[in-house]
């Protein structure tokens, strides 16, 4: 092995060894700490440029685009708002990619447009050249439901649901409103209105004859008709003078009546045959008593029964000329039995000259010529007068 003493030039470099060493040493803690805190640094430069862009993120005043699309997860668009040729649209989709708003504006104004997640049509708000329109739909698209703005005045139909569904359409305006009612198979069922003052209900059968007619009449009281499935009309309420009902065979002739005669005046019935003669009839006079009369194929009277003051009469006619009558005098009752001329040939009823019954026989002239009646002690008597009454015999029961 060599060796040999340090000389000179070796410590010299020894020394600068230990050197080196020294300051690579305290290199390598200086980069330990700079390191250490270059990250503390970083991190709170960070925190600080975070609460920065919360607390003072610069506002932009104008975003201009022709068309910006919001996004959701995969990239799937949720909201586009777009221009066209009318103007801005902004359409909204579900997740599950169905379009389900929109809102833009058309030729006429706003438009806004409601789907289903099926992508059927289910609402709608539109302007219009009148006005404003809303539909509703069901859930398969059908329009149900449409409030607007119709030719005079507001408006609104409503339908059922399903291909064969009735519907309502109810419109107003200055002059009147009407509300009609549609059957499934198209046809108007029912129909009602007003105008100027006047008022209207009309119901229609399957046949579209209308069978039931309520309104008011040329005077402005009310009348109520009804019909038959022919639309013949059958029945007539009318309001007029208190009140009047005609009955109808269908055909048109007037079978029964019933009205009122006028305030304090009582009412009146009357029943007609086949012919529109008068078969039945009852009324009041004007002293308040009843009458009834039965009339003849041609309406002439035939019995007729009526109250007088306290008191009634029974007539029985012949060609419209009285030819007997039963009925209630002072005395107690009367029977009269008449001619063709009306003149009363038999009289019998209660004496007014005696306690009893008492029969007159007469002539055409008018004139007594046979009596059967009581005397004034209660005992028969009959007596016969000539043609002029003037010459008499008569017969006397035993004293």
């Amino acid at each position: 092995m060599d060796t040999h003493l340090p000389t000179e030039q070796d410590r010299s470099i020894h020394a600068r060894l230990e050197r080196i060493e020294r300051d690579l040493a305290s290199a390598q803690r200086d980069a330990r700490r700079w390191r250490r805190g270059a990250v503390a640094l970083g991190s709170l430069l960070a925190a600080g440029t975070l609460l920065a862009a919360v607390q003072d993120s610069p506002v932009v005043d104008v975003i201009r685009t022709r068309r910006l699309e919001v996004v959701g997860e995969e990239n799937k668009v949720m909201l586009l708002a777009t221009a066209g040729e009318a103007g801005g649209q902004l359409d909204v989709w579900s997740k599950a990619g169905a379009n389900t708003v929109r809102l833009a504006s058309a030729a006429d104004g706003g438009d806004l447009s409601l789907w289903n997640v099926q992508g059927k049509p289910v609402g709608g708000l539109f302007a219009t050249p009148l006005g404003g329109r809303i539909e509703i739909g069901d859930a398969d698209g059908t329009p149900l439901a449409t409030f607007a703005r119709g030719a005079d005045g507001g408006a609104m139909v409503l339908h059922g649901a399903g291909e064969k569904a009735a519907s309502l359409r109810a419109e107003a305006g200055a002059a009147g409103a009407v509300i009609s009612m549609t059957r499934s198979d198209g046809e108007v069922g029912m129909l009602a209105g007003v105008a100027q003052g006047a008022a209207v209900l009309s119901m229609r059968n399957s046949a579209g004859k209308e069978i039931l007619y309520g309104g008011a009449a040329a005077d402005q009281t009310g009348v109520l008709r009804l019909a038959d499935a022919s639309g013949n009309e059958t029945a007539t309420l009318l309001s007029t003078a208190g009140g009047a009902l005609t009955l109808k065979d269908g055909a048109g002739a007037v079978t029964a009546a019933l009205a009122s005669r006028g305030a304090g005046k009582g009412g009146a019935f009357e029943v007609l045959n086949g012919m529109g003669r008068t078969a039945v009839s009852m009324d009041s006079a004007d002293d308040g008593g009843g009458r009834f009369m039965i009339g003849t194929s041609g309406g002439a009277p035939a019995f007729v029964a009526e109250a007088k003051g306290t008191a009634g009469t029974l007539s029985a006619y012949s060609q419209e000329r009285r030819v007997a009558a039963i009925g209630a005098g002072r005395t107690g009752g009367l029977l009269n039995l008449l001619d063709n001329a009306g003149q009363p040939i038999v009289v019998a009823g209660a004496a007014s000259d005696g306690d009893g019954g008492a029969i007159s026989v007469r002539n055409s002239t008018g004139a007594q010529i046979g009596r059967l009646g009581v005397d004034a002690a209660g005992g028969g008597e009959l007596g016969v007068w000539n043609a002029n009454a003037t010459m008499k015999k008569l017969l006397e029961a035993p004293r």
